[in-house]
């Protein structure tokens, strides 16, 4: 069906740019003791990485709204699919970071009592990007609710929740941030990442008059121009805060953020429904959980046993090269994983 190619593309680049994002994070924290340029190249690719986040909840909003059927079954597939796999490479992590940990974060005391808080509250192995999943199996507990609704809305209806859920994430933080501004009219029912679920759904479902490249193109420019806007952003953020890495105003749900996930999803839809290197392509997006999952010990393994990181060379140079070798490690090792029976559990 010409709509899965698009999705695959699209799930396929964001995984990729996650990896990449993580590869270029390391920098962003050191302005003033690395050179300027430096600097500004991580800071540049850890903003562009932002959309993809966002994204991976905007595609499985737009695959799972108004599909829902039956409560058991979807809890017990959905659940089944997302949380074995994270509940054993959090384990893995917490191993890793045991006996290869090397800041406190990474850290786990393999006792009962620390595996289950660590768990429950997630941190384990400094497995930071865990927070994805915490969140995704938060908005599947609400799913059912969602598509019931949302199968019934009108269009006006989901556009008048997703005006109250830009309000919520921007204007009432922006004005409480930068005129001291409390607003207590409650609305935060409508924020958090479960606006980008059915963001997802509307841009899937919505059909435009316009010609279909026409709108890829406006999409692709207007994504540069919020990509600049948030790195452009956070350098004067963290300028601010006295050199200290500061990006609370273009987080996943800050406005340019939304707007890069919005044209994104839109440019892919409309310009990239073309298939490249279809067969490798669907294989990484068939792998795409697990490598977001694993991806963080080969890439930091990489760094530490190797050096080769942003600082290697020069950041372009260390940056793609950590990139490259972690996406094809996490490739290789879903790829080996995948051709042992009933390993779904592990790849996702």
């Amino acid at each position: 069906m010409p709509k899965v190619i698009w999705i695959s593309n699209l799930r396929v680049f964001a995984t990729l740019t996650v990896i990449m994002l993580h590869c270029a994070a390391g920098g962003i924290y050191l302005m003033g003791k690395i050179p300027d340029s430096w600097w500004w190249i991580c800071n540049a690719a850890n903003a562009f990485g932002r959309f993809a986040v966002p994204i991976f909840v905007m595609l499985s909003g737009y695959l799972l709204l108004g599909k829902y059927k039956n409560l058991i079954d979807f809890l017990s597939k959905r659940f089944s699919r997302i949380f074995i796999p994270f509940l054993v490479w959090t384990l893995i992590y917490m191993l890793w970071g045991s006996y290869f940990g090397v800041i406190p974060a990474e850290k786990t005391k393999l006792e009962i009592i620390d595996i289950l808080r660590k768990i429950m509250f997630g941190g384990a192995g400094g497995s930071g990007h865990l927070w994805f999943v915490y969140m995704l199996l938060g908005i599947y507990l609400f799913l059912p609710i969602l598509s019931k609704w949302i199968t019934q809305a009108s269009s006006q209806e989901i556009k008048y929740f997703l005006i109250l859920w830009v309000i919520s994430c921007t204007v009432y933080p922006y004005f409480n941030r930068f005129l001291g501004i409390k607003i207590n009219f409650e609305i935060r029912y409508f924020s958090g990442y479960i606006g980008y679920f059915v963001l997802g759904y509307f841009l899937g479902n919505i059909q435009f008059s316009n010609a279909i490249p026409k709108i890829g193109y406006w999409a692709l420019g207007i994504f540069v121009i919020s990509w600049i806007i948030t790195f452009v952003g956070i350098y004067f953020s963290t300028i601010s805060n006295r050199s200290i890495y500061e990006a609370n105003l273009f987080d996943y749900l800050s406005p340019s953020v939304i707007m890069m996930s919005v044209t994104a999803f839109l440019a892919f839809k409309n310009l990239f429904n073309l298939e490249f290197l279809p067969n490798l392509t669907t294989q990484i997006d068939k792998f795409s959980y697990g490598m977001y999952l694993m991806h963080l010990i080969p890439m930091k393994t990489i760094s530490r046993q190797w050096h080769i990181n942003f600082k290697w060379i020069h950041p372009i140079i260390g940056i793609s090269t950590q990139f490259i070798l972690t996406a094809l490690v996490c490739y290789f090792v879903m790829l080996i994983i995948s051709k042992i029976p009933k390993t779904s559990w592990i790849t996702g």
